[in-house]
């Protein structure tokens, strides 16, 4: 099948922020730029609609996206995209979560499986094998786009996907935005209170227990003595604030570990770091905030959970440490601290790494070859409705 301009609904239904929002919203824009005519349907009141604007695409907020036993819910959101593809006619509906999923791929089989469907797989949450699962991935789904290769290769290993129908593209980031910036690093350094001599590990995560943010105060605390220029910088807002600043009080790290809250202005924030660092004991596939790290030529320091071990190559531009770990991610820590030559020269390879892998436009190209197998794939099994 020739390439051409193609009309996608992609669809979402989260109402606030995070990685799956982000991701979105950067593969939208990019598809746009590159001449796709791309609509982005969520709830209404949904980040996702000023998202839609910044991406150069149009919003559709008018779906419910509800999970659970829901039938006017489902009922609602079946008639809407009915009369979407009706009137529409996109050549594919892209999904990134389990209520749109469900609905989009419903009302799509009802009207004979006109349009092709891609599902992204963000988490590395299971999915169980049952009949239904089977029948939405296998039967009502063309194509489902994994963001790691060991999430992949769980998932296909399963009776409820067609690993022949899968593959893995890991999310991609804005090289020039996050390109070292020295001027912007003076300021964010200034305002976060941070003098010349301070060596700041950074993380840009939630505060929920996912991201192991425990395991970083606490491998912080071991060090502490040894390295007085130590500093911690926490991007990011959550349920565990409050818990986590009691730990921080108690290990007696107050001094040394500044909560900045939730910003929406990374590139700057990230300017401020010496060291990155993502200790997450779950959920992280393909992490934004780490390719960002190294897209600013900052050496990182992550778990090997999920697909965070893809993105860095252990002591080449970053340190692989075992996860729920402390004493190996204090010796990382350790490690870095006290050399900084090895951080310039990971940082600088590193930000080659993610311009060889983890760019925005190397994202896009590959979803979109993505989005072609999925439309061959389609083609081949229409006729009777499955």
């Amino acid at each position: 099948m020739a390439n051409r301009p193609l009309k996608i609904l992609m669809t979402d239904p989260h109402l606030a922020g995070g990685g799956q929002v982000t991701y979105v919203t950067r593969l939208a824009g990019a598809l746009t730029r590159m001449g796709h005519e791309v609509v982005l349907g969520c709830r209404p009141g949904s980040v996702l609609a000023r998202c839609a604007e910044e991406a150069g695409c149009a919003g559709h907020e008018e779906f419910v996206f509800r999970g659970g036993l829901r039938p006017s819910a489902w009922l609602a959101d079946l008639s809407r995209l009915r009369h979407y593809i009706k009137t529409r006619q996109p050549d594919l509906i892209h999904v990134n979560g389990s209520q749109d999923h469900w609905v989009c791929a419903l009302a799509n089989r009802l009207m004979g499986r006109p349009v092709c469907i891609v599902r992204t797989r963000h988490n590395t949450y299971e999915v169980k094998d049952s009949r239904p699962n089977r029948i939405l991935n296998r039967a009502w789904t063309d194509y489902q786009i994994v963001v790691c290769d060991v999430v992949r290769r769980t998932l296909a290993q399963q009776r409820t996907f067609d690993a022949r129908h899968m593959c893995t593209i890991h999310n991609g980031v804005d090289v020039e935005q996050f390109k070292p910036d020295v001027e912007a690093r003076k300021l964010a350094r200034e305002e976060f209170g941070y003098e010349s001599h301070h060596v700041v590990i950074g993380i840009a995560a939630r505060l929920v227990e996912d991201k192991g943010h425990e395991f970083l105060f606490k491998a912080a605390a071991q060090i502490k003595d040894a390295h007085p220029e130590m500093r911690l910088l926490l991007l990011g807002q959550g349920v565990l604030e409050d818990s986590l600043r009691a730990l921080v009080t108690k290990l007696g790290l107050a001094d040394r570990v500044h909560f900045a809250g939730f910003r929406d202005d990374m590139p700057y924030c990230t300017q401020a770091f010496d060291i990155g660092v993502l200790p997450s004991i779950g959920c992280d596939t393909s992490s934004f905030s780490l390719k960002e790290e190294m897209a600013a030529e900052k050496p990182v320091i992550a778990s090997d959970y999920g697909g965070l071990k893809e993105i860095i190559s252990d002591g080449v531009d970053g340190l692989v440490v075992p996860t729920r770990s402390v004493q190996p991610l204090a010796s990382a820590m350790r490690r870095l601290l006290q050399d900084p030559e090895s951080r310039r020269r990971m940082g600088e390879t590193g930000r080659r790494r993610v311009q060889r892998e983890f760019s925005i436009d190397i994202f896009a190209e590959r979803t979109e070859s993505a989005y072609f197998r999925a439309l061959s794939i389609h083609q081949e099994r229409k006729g009777p409705a499955q």
